[in-house]
C-alpha cells in the first residue's frame, strides 16, 4: 500500500535550491520505484519550467483549479489537472492565477485547509506528495504545513540564509500548534556547498551546532555544481541530465533517506498498533 506521505519543500528565502530540490527529490523516489506527486505551489510556476514547461500561463488546468473547485464546490477534478511526466512521475502544475488563490483565501473561513481537501482523496494512491512552495511564509505555505507530514527546509551556507532558518522553524511549531499536530521537520538540507569557501565551513558548522540538537540535519550536502542550474534550464532532473555526477549522487542520496524515513515511520505506527 502506498505511503501516501505529502512533504513540503520550503523556506522564505527565495534561490536556495527549493525547486530544484522539489524536482529532483521527486525524480529520485521515482527511480526508487516509488509512485510520487509534485505539486508546483509557486505563482512562478518555476517547478514546470523546471520540467519542460516554459510558458506555464498557457497552462489551462493547474492547482489554482483545484483549489477554486474546493472553494466554491467542495470537491475538485483532480485527474484533469495532472501531468504524467517524463521523469517517471506525476505534476499538478502552477501559474500566476495562484497568486489570485492567494488573495480569495484571505476571504474565507478555515483558509489553511483548502490544499488539504483538495489532497485528501488522492493522498493514498501514492508513496509521496512533494509541495514546492513559493519564497514566502504566507496562506499557500501555510496550506501546505497544514497538509504536510514533514518540511524539508533547503538553505544555503551564508549567513542570511542560515538566520531565516529560524522564522520558518517557528512557522512550522505553530502550524503543528494551531492546525496540524502531526508536522514534523523532516530535515534541514544544506545545498549550493562549495568546501574551498571558510564561510561555507563556518555556516556549515553553525547550522549543525545551532539547530542539528533539535531537528534533523542531512549529513549529504547538495554541492554548487553548473550540471545541476544546466538541468533545470533544459526541462530535466539531474538524473536524466548527468546521471554520474556528484550532483546526482547528493540527491539520489537524499531520496534514500527521505525514503528510509518513511519506512520507519510505517514500521513505527505498525508496531504502536500492535502493541
Amino acid at each position: 500500500m502506498p505511503y501516501g506521505k505529502i512533504i513540503a519543500i520550503a523556506n522564505q528565502k527565495g534561490g536556495v535550491g527549493k525547486t530544484t530540490t522539489s524536482v529532483n527529490l521527486a525524480a529520485g523516489l521515482s527511480l526508487r520505484n516509488k509512485k510520487v506527486l509534485l505539486i508546483d505551489f509557486d505563482p512562478q510556476g518555476d517547478s514546470a519550467k523546471a520540467l519542460g514547461f516554459q510558458q506555464p500561463n498557457t497552462i489551462k488546468q493547474t492547482i489554482s483549479n483545484m483549489m477554486l473547485e474546493m472553494i466554491v464546490s467542495d470537491e475538485c477534478n483532480f485527474d484533469s489537472c495532472v501531468i504524467h511526466t517524463e521523469e517517471g512521475f506525476d505534476l499538478i502544475p502552477a501559474n500566476e492565477k495562484l497568486a489570485n488563490i492567494e488573495k480569495t483565501l484571505d476571504n474565507i473561513e478555515e483558509n489553511e485547509t483548502v490544499l488539504k481537501d483538495v489532497l485528501e482523496p488522492v493522498k493514498d494512491k501514492y508513496d509521496f506528495i512533494i509541495i514546492d512552495c513559493r519564497p514566502s511564509l504566507g496562506k499557500l505555505t501555510i496550506n501546505a504545513f497544514t497538509c504536510a507530514d514533514s518540511v524539508i527546509i533547503p538553505t544555503q551556507p551564508e549567513y542570511l540564509s542560515a538566520t531565516g532558518t529560524q522564522q520558518i522553524l517557528s512557522r512550522i511549531q505553530k502550524t503543528k500548534k494551531d492546525q496540524n499536530p502531526a508536522l514534523d521537520v523532516e530535515g534541514i538540507l544544506i545545498t549550493m556547498t562549495d568546501k574551498r569557501t571558510l564561510l561555507g565551513k563556518e555556516i556549515n558548522q553553525q547550522i549543525n551546532e545551532e539547530y542539528g540538537k533539535h531537528v534533523n540535519v542531512f549529513s549529504k550536502q547538495i554541492p554548487r555544481r553548473v550540471s545541476i542550474a544546466e538541468s533545470s534550464g533544459v526541462g530535466q532532473s539531474i538524473f536524466k541530465y548527468d546521471p554520474k555526477s556528484d550532483g546526482a549522487r547528493a540527491y539520489q542520496e537524499l531520496a534514500r533517506e527521505v525514503d528510509l524515513n518513511a519506512k520507519r515511520e510505517i514500521k513505527r505506527h505498525k508496531d504502536s498498533i500492535s502493541r
